[in-house]
């Protein structure tokens, strides 16, 4: 790890790898007027993406692998367990001094969050993706791709944790979320903001993340081969407890209830669940997109038996109680996990 910091080290490029899995960033079109509706199929390698950016070259050594070419809708649990175990081969590397994977915008935040709890380094991890096609005018993905390898090549990138870098931005994988379909700027953290910015090839930050993550986090899938099974189901003004039902009946490991305002379960749904015997986890978030479920009195935690989602939005308290029942099955515990990252 100190290879990077070390004198004669700074008389060398930093090298950084990049990780290409497919997404917008890497579709081509024949026409540059096509911003939408664009194939999946026949996406850009990682060699021709770097090959888009040059002059790069004065900032990093860079090498570059595909490990998957696909839309980011179709990224599965086997997809993400692949491709943690990759990252931590190849920061594992003492040669690497960063790390950038290039992703699709659908579920970015997703496999950004999955990462930030399993990356086992304090090295740099930077994704980036893009909201245009390669091929289209003003193309945003190059711009992107720079500024997430000067990131992951700054010694200030150290120790914050996986990062999303998207349109000038940095923002921590714990807190990002795509907040619209088509705008450039779609990615935020809209409770607690920025980590920094990369303007030109100047990387600045500005706050770092103190909640557990990389080698402090205690979940490690490197031997795993799957993952529980946890869904998630939209609340709604009438909601019945039909869906719950479904979903409990077909054997889940957990279930995230995006829930009204700070969490609540409409009245038939919580009181189906509280009369089971056999109970799969149940998480109560808000599909408010932002701010924190606390205790509420429509849903008494205590009462139910079940767990407060905190800050976390319903697919990345999902991500987090998946990885909390691979090592323990214990509900105080687990509400101790939503507490604690």
């Amino acid at each position: 790890m100190l290879r990077y910091f070390e004198k004669e080290h700074f008389m060398k490029l930093p090298h950084i790898h990049i990780i290409a899995t497919g997404g917008t960033i890497a579709a081509h079109e024949k026409s540059a007027m096509q911003t939408t509706g664009y194939s999946a199929n026949d996406l850009l390698l990682a060699n021709e993406l770097i090959r888009s950016i040059k002059g790069i070259e004065a900032h990093a050594e860079i090498t570059a692998e595909n490990i998957f070419s696909l839309a980011s809708s179709a990224m599965d649990e086997a997809h993400l367990l692949q491709l943690a175990r990759r990252v931590n081969e190849v920061l594992a590397d003492p040669t690497v001094d960063g790390l950038v994977i290039t992703h699709g915008t659908d579920t970015l935040e997703e496999t950004a969050f999955f990462l930030y709890l399993t990356v086992k380094s304090s090295k740099p991890v930077v994704i980036t993706g893009s909201m245009l096609p390669a091929s289209a005018h003003s193309a945003d993905g190059p711009g992107n791709l720079i500024n997430a390898i000067c990131t992951a090549a700054s010694r200030e990138a150290w120790e914050k944790g996986v990062m999303v870098c998207m349109c000038n931005r940095l923002l921590s994988a714990r807190d990002v979320a795509k907040t619209s379909t088509y705008r450039l700027d779609t990615f935020k953290c809209l409770e607690y903001g920025t980590l920094g910015h990369v303007i030109g090839a100047d990387v600045r930050f500005y706050y770092a993340p103190v909640r557990p993550h990389g080698s402090q986090s205690q979940f490690d899938v490197q031997a795993l081969t799957e993952l529980p099974r946890v869904e998630i189901i939209m609340t709604h003004e009438n909601c019945s407890e039909l869906l719950l039902k479904n979903v409990v009946e077909s054997g889940c490991d957990g279930i995230v209830v995006a829930g009204m305002g700070s969490g609540a379960i409409p009245p038939r749904m919580r009181e189906y669940y509280k009369a089971l015997e056999k109970k799969p986890f149940l998480v109560r978030a808000s599909r408010v997109y932002s701010g924190y479920v606390a205790a509420h009195s429509a849903t008494p935690d205590q009462e139910y038996g079940t767990i407060c989602a905190g800050d976390f939005t319903p697919i990345k308290a999902r991500l987090l109680l998946q990885l909390a029942l691979t090592v323990t099955s214990d509900l105080d515990e687990i509400r101790g996990i939503f507490q604690k990252y």
